[in-house]
């Protein structure tokens, strides 16, 4: 099994270092600065930050930058499947962010807060039916705000380590990473972030990744399909379907 494979399964992520050179990050973050710039600057402080969901309607140049072979053949991997895009964003944050809640990608229906985290009756798949990869520009660390996970093996059960939705948990782990990283992990990973302790801004950006024979629909999912991605459709499966 692939080393980053046997990760996911037995942590709920991995992480590919540095896959994004500084050329590529010098160019992304001028893409992402100039949709914010065209969004009339909202303020980056909050849970999150300014969020742009999907990405690709935001700013369709970053197609390009999500056909990156090194985290493709990855996905393919994880999803014994050809991979499709089902959903891109991007959040872009300041010092003025605050810790951002626990938080997990589960394709739950429900909504109140008391069902959400009563996750206990749900059981596992034994697969991983959907992932996300996120590309930390800046890299994880503790200026910016570093990414906390709760890690927990594809065969755990999806309940939460904790109900606290803010601090510490018991069993943790904080992600360290330099910038252009890619982290790749399940949806019932659960996972929080830190206040920057630095000023300066924090890009990242990325997707979550179903198989092609997938079809079943998730709560995040999103679509772009304006004239600027027609070429890539028709070039690229990743973003057909």
């Amino acid at each position: 099994m692939h080393p980053k494979v046997t990760d996911l399964c037995a942590r709920g992520y991995c992480v590919l270092e540095s896959v994004y050179g500084e050329n590529e990050r010098r160019q992304i973050r001028r893409i992402l600065t100039d949709a914010w710039q065209r969004a009339s600057e909202p303020p980056m402080g909050g849970r999150f930050g300014f969020v742009m969901h999907p990405l690709l309607k935001y700013a369709p140049e970053m197609a390009p930058y999500y056909l990156k072979n090194e985290i493709l053949d990855l996905l393919a991997l994880v999803l014994q499947d050809e991979v499709r895009l089902a959903h891109s964003g991007a959040l872009l944050c300041d010092e003025t962010r605050d810790f951002c809640d626990w938080h997990y990608h589960l394709n739950t229906e429900h909504r109140s807060e008391e069902v959400m985290w009563d996750l206990q009756r749900l059981d596992h798949l034994g697969h991983f039916d959907r992932v996300l990869c996120n590309v930390y520009l800046d890299g994880s660390n503790d200026d910016v705000g570093p990414l906390v996970v709760s890690p927990r093996r594809l065969i755990d059960p999806w309940a939460p380590a904790s109900l606290e939705r803010q601090g510490d948990w018991p069993g943790q782990e904080v992600v360290y990473c330099p910038p252009g990283s890619a982290i790749v992990f399940d949806t019932g990973l659960f996972h929080s972030a830190r206040r920057p302790q630095k000023p300066g801004r924090r890009f990242l950006w990325g997707g979550h990744y179903q198989g092609h024979h997938n079809t079943v629909p998730h709560r995040e999912d999103n679509r772009y399909d304006g004239p600027e991605m027609s070429d890539y459709q028709k070039r690229y499966p990743l973003f057909r379907g």
